[in-house]
């Protein structure tokens, strides 16, 4: 049996297309500190500026990434970084 949108109501076509949505924003969010940010957003999670920001990201011992000239960081990394070095 084949099932159309006709079959359903307006309610049940909603709760299946928000579920979905709601499926995608969990994903988003596990994602979120794989994610790779560069000097401006490194900046203000510091609360610093851009060329202290890009000066720390040049430390020996920061997880950086390289993309060419642009200076990449794994989020989750950045917070592992900072919380080791923290006193």
């Amino acid at each position: 049996m084949k099932i159309t949108k006709d079959d359903l109501t307006k309610e049940e076509l909603h709760n299946i297309f928000s579920h979905k949505d709601n499926k995608s924003d969990n994903y988003a969010r596990l994602d979120d500190s794989m994610r790779f940010i560069g000097t401006k957003e490194v900046a203000s999670l510091m609360g610093c500026s851009i060329p202290v920001a890009r000066q720390t990201m040049r430390r020996k011992d920061f997880p950086l990434v390289m993309c060419g000239k642009n200076l990449k960081v794994m989020k989750c990394e950045l917070i592992k970084w900072a919380s080791q070095r923290r006193v």
